[in-house]
């Protein structure tokens, strides 16, 4: 697999994805949408992948979207038709059969701030700053932005964030519920590789049926998600983790999933 603006290995069980156009603060460019797209449908395929952490070299995890490309798009069809490619990247990332924690540092800027919400988890240094800042640009929030942030944050708090482009700093996207955890810069990497490494040895055939109900809860009511619930406990209960997990609790040992 070439990559050019993202870097790819894998450690254990965990695939670990950098976004690596250092010189530009890993600005979103087609080419490096490209480039993610490839890594994590890599890490999807490869069965010894269990997590994946989604993270950026140099100073920042993203400053957002690669202004200098941006001005060359002047067309609506030319600017859909690169919008596309961004929103089937996050949409891959969003609806990701395997878990994803965001390990995000620095500068979260414009669509770097719904690549970090797309994933599962959110760990963020004590340096991160996150700013909604496409109205500095003239331009509308994407990459799914508009979908993900009022739905934690709320509607009016999402507009307050994108009509001020304030930044927001790390203890306060803690308490607004945007990042799970924060750490010390030094500690990032560590911390969510330890949260990871964890996380693979669950049973992945119940996360990823799991994953897809919860990134479905505000599209459905209750009736509509028993349901879908019933089916999945179902599917969960035959497969083979399911019994492991059932057994190993009553044998008091832990369990081994696959």
């Amino acid at each position: 697999m070439e990559l050019n603006t993202v870097l790819y290995r894998v450690e254990g069980n965990v695939a670990v994805i950098s976004m690596n156009r250092t010189k530009a603060m890993n600005s979103l460019s087609r080419a490096l949408f490209e480039d993610m797209t490839r890594a994590f449908l890599a890490a999807q395929d490869d069965e010894t992948v269990r997590a994946v952490i989604y993270t950026g070299e140099g100073r920042c995890f993203c400053a957002g979207g690669d202004i200098s490309e941006l001005l060359g798009v002047t067309t609506i069809e030319d600017t859909t038709a690169f919008m596309h490619i961004a929103g089937d990247f996050a949409n891959l990332l969003h609806h990701f059969p395997k878990p994803v924690i965001a390990a995000a540092h620095g500068a979260i800027a414009g669509a770097g701030t719904a690549l970090m919400m797309a994933s599962d988890i959110a760990i963020v240094a004590d340096n991160a700053t996150f700013i909604v800042a496409f109205g500095t640009v003239g331009l509308v929030p994407d990459c799914g932005l508009h979908y993900f942030l009022p739905r934690v944050v709320s509607p009016n708090r999402a507009k307050e964030m994108m009509l001020t482009q304030r930044p927001v700093k790390a203890e306060e996207l803690l308490s607004l519920g945007i990042a799970n955890q924060v750490v010390p810069a030094e500690q990032l990497m560590e911390t969510a590789m330890a949260l990871a490494a964890k996380i693979a040895a669950g049973p992945l055939n119940a996360y990823a049926l799991s994953k897809s109900l919860f990134n479905q809860y505000a599209d459905t009511d209750l009736a509509q998600m028993l349901d879908w619930e019933a089916r999945d406990q179902a599917l969960a209960r035959v497969h083979p983790n399911g019994t492991e997990g059932l057994n190993a609790f009553l044998e008091k040992r832990s369990a081994k999933f696959t």
